[in-house]
This record gives C-alpha cells, structure tokens and sequence, in this order.
C-alpha cells in the first residue's frame, strides 16, 4: 500500500467523518423520533409523525439485537476483509461496498412503511434497516481504520493522523449535539434533518481515492511499497487464527484493559451529560449551551498541547494525564451540585471549569482508540513481518460493545433511579463519582504497557 504523504493526512482524516455523523444521528436521533414518550416541547419535529409508528415492546428487542450484532459481526468482517482478494486490493472494496449498503439503509430509514401507530410491519422494517446499517457501518470503519497501519510512513504520522481525526470527531460530535437541537427549534422535522446529512456519507470516497493498494489476486503484479515483484500469495486467516495472534500481542491486552475501563467512563459522560446538567447541576437551556461547548469546542487545541506532552514525556505519561484531567473535570462539575451550591450562576461555572478540564482527556479519549491498535498493528508487522491490523480494531469493538451495555445500558440506566435520603437527583449526580473511579482504574492500567511506550510519541 502505498504511503500518504503529510499534506493528505488531513483529508484521508476527514474520510470517516460522514458515515460517523450518520451512525450518530441514526442512533441518538432516528431512533428515538419512531415513538413520542419522553419528548415534551417541538414532539412534532422531533418524531417522524408527533406519534408512535412502531410497536415499542416488538422493536425494543429488535434494537436489541441489532446493538448486540454491533459486536458479533466485528471479528467476522475483520476475517472477510483480511481474506479479500480483489484487483484493488483488500480494503477498498470493503470500504465502498460498506458505504453504498450502510447509507442506502439510512436513507430507507427515514422512510416509514406506513405512520400506522403501533406498526408491527414498521418495527421489523426498523429492526431489519437497524441491523443493516450497523453491520454494512462496521464493514466500512473495520475496514478504513486497518488501513491506518498501512498507509503512514512513521510514527509521528500515525499520531498526526489519529489527533486529526480526533479534532474531526469532535466537530462531529458538537453539530450532532449542539446544532441538531437548533433546527428542531426551527421547525425542521428530524426525518428532514436526516435526510439533509445523508450525502455526507460521501466523505468516504476520499480515502478511497487515497488507497492505493496492490492487487491481492493470485500472481498479480506488485506496484506499491517498498519492494517490486508479484505480490506474495497469503494464506487465508481463520477467525480463530486470526483473534489468537491479536491477543498474543501483551501490548494489545493491556490495551483493551485501559480502553475497557476509560471508555466504560467516556460513554456514561456522554449518554449522561445533559441529564447530569439538567438535573444535579440544576441548568437549563442557554447553560446546558456553555457547558457542552466547553467540554467539546477546545479539543483541537487540547491536542496540541497533548502532543506537546507527548513529545516530552512520551505516549504513556502523556496518556495518563489525559485520565487525570478528565477525573479531575468530573470532580468540578460534581462540586456544581444543586445541593451543594444554591447560586446558579456558581454552579455554571465549576460546570463550565470542569467541561474545560475535561476537554483536554475528551481529545486524548477520541484519539487513542484509533492511535492504540495502528501503532501496536504497525509494531507487529515490523517484529514478525505480519499483522492483521483489522482484527485490533474487531476486538476492540467488541469490547466497546460489552463497555455500551454495560455502562449506559446497564449502570446508567438503574442509577438514575437511585435516590438518597429522598433525594431523586442522587443517582444522576454519582454518575460522576463512578467516571472517576474509572478514570483512576485506567491511570494504573497504564503501567502494564511496555516500556517503548514511555519513548513512543518523543521527539
């Protein structure tokens, strides 16, 4: 595969930024606009017909299955992808093919059969699109992200390129949250709105474009990378082979430990965020606002002065501090305690100190993800001359799929029920405490990384 040059960096960050938005919306917004419980204000925008169009017992456990089907199909699509043979190669076939398919769901969905209330044909409709567009999404990033081992020269470029996407998730991430709730308020239906960001998924031709990969047929002619020549025929992987010689990486294993636990604290923040605020922060909408822009709008700077750490003190301390910050974040807005503090004005404040601390761990916790598996994947290929930088990424994501049932399917879920000398907000406002026991269990992770990882980012 041949190597990006530094000024494409950028761009081939940017690929993955429209079928995320997509995977977002589909999941925070499509989702719950099929049913009117819970909306208040503006539920004739925020639903598809300001009524329930499924049956919500039926769907429930479609939905279900889909998110399990999130995990399920990781290492097999990391399999497929690794065994591929096609004229172009491995990996872009997978990227398109993935694309076409997951947004041709997307777009379906936005489409109901019928605005019937309590649908059963509607909620297998959902259900089905729902388990197609999680599985043709996963094709599509299982296969992109492989390429990131692939297709950087040095180690400085890997982490150029996964800061980048970081910057570009968190733009994602602050129109999904932040913008979206102002076109509601502006009349726009959300099935519209969806509509509207559908041809982002467009973004993903750029690293199609980007790739330039060998033929994996048998007997084809080599044309980039170091050597010239046929291409070597490789043996296909099994699924079984495949995952044992991932997991023989002890890198890798400690990875997925560190990444289990800051990521069960990261999902919880982000499910729980705005009840945190609504509720034992005691603020609403303007403040909501500030709160959310300072946890998110300073991430791109966050990063600079995160690699600046990183290329003092290298890749693990610079981590760990990312951890500490997002712990100590966590300590200011759960000093912003209605209980705790009467004035409003004070407790935005601490919230907004807090979402700035934050910021700067929120970077770090976006980046990584993607930094982790490509450096451990490119460090495998240089130790033994093979890797399969797909399957990194499969295992990781099935452990991001135990991290979402567990964390926001199942803590966040009962903690909100918790109440506390009569106190309903008590269960909402320990969501915090549990963020920062996770964030410290992650610090001490750290140290069963090998030590190259002190030297990995140095200049």
């Amino acid at each position: 595969m041949r190597k990006l040059k530094r000024w494409q960096i950028p761009f081939f960050a940017f690929a993955s930024f429209g079928p995320c938005m997509l995977s977002t919306i589909i999941s925070v917004y499509l989702v719950d606009a099929l049913q009117v419980a819970g909306f208040g204000a503006d539920v004739e925008n925020w639903t598809f017909a300001a009524k329930t169009i499924v049956a919500v017992g039926l769907f429930s456990v479609l939905k279900a299955i889909s998110s399990l089907m999130d995990g399920l199909v990781e290492v097999p699509v990391a399999t497929f992808v690794q065994n591929l043979k096609t004229p172009w190669g491995r990996k872009r076939p997978a990227i398109l093919v993935g694309a076409i398919v997951m947004t041709a769901a997307y777009v379906m969905f936005c489409f109901p059969l019928s605005l019937e209330e309590n649908s059963v044909a509607n909620s297998i409709y959902f259900g089905v699109l729902l388990t197609i567009f999680v599985s043709f999404f996963t094709l599509a990033i299982n296969a992109l992200f492989g390429t990131y081992a692939e297709i950087t020269a040095t180690d400085n470029d890997r982490i150029f390129l996964t800061n980048i996407k970081a910057a570009f998730d968190t733009i994602q991430y602050s129109i999904a949250y932040a913008l979206i709730p102002v076109f509601i308020g502006f009349g726009i239906n959300i099935r519209e709105i969806g509509l509207y960001f559908a041809p982002l998924s467009l973004t993903i031709l750029i690293a199609v474009f980007l790739i330039k990969e060998d033929s994996t047929m048998p007997g084809a002619v080599k044309k980039y990378g170091e050597d010239e020549g046929v291409v070597k025929e490789e043996e296909p992987v099994s699924m079984i082979e495949g995952v044992k010689w991932t997991l023989s990486s002890k890198a890798f294993c400690a990875w997925l430990v560190i990444h289990g636990c800051f990521n069960l604290g990261l999902q919880m923040f982000l499910s729980g965020q705005n009840v945190l605020i609504s509720g034992p922060m005691g603020l609403n909408g303007f403040q909501i606002a500030i709160i959310n822009a300072s946890a998110f709008a300073p991430v791109p700077i966050m990063l600079i002065f995160y690699r600046m750490v990183m290329s003092k003190k290298g890749y693990r301390f610079a981590f760990q501090t990312a951890l500490a910050s997002f712990a100590l974040g966590m300590v200011c807005m759960s000093a912003a305690y209605v209980i705790w503090v009467p004035d409003a004005m004070v407790r935005m404040i601490l919230g907004a100190t807090g979402g700035v601390i934050c910021s700067y761990g929120i970077g770090a916790f976006f980046s990584a993800p993607t930094a982790m598996p490509t450096q451990i994947a490119t460090e495998q290929k240089r130790e033994t001359g093979k890797s399969y930088p797909s399957m990194f990424f499969a295992l990781q994501g099935i452990v991001n799929s135990i991290v979402g049932a567990v964390g926001p399917g199942l803590i966040w879920v009962n903690l909100r029920n918790v109440s506390l000398n009569g106190n309903d907000l008590f269960g909402t406002h320990a969501m915090t405490y549990i963020v920062i026991i996770f964030c410290v269990a992650a610090i001490f992770a750290c140290k069963l990384l090998p030590a190259e990882y002190d030297k990995w980012g140095r200049k």
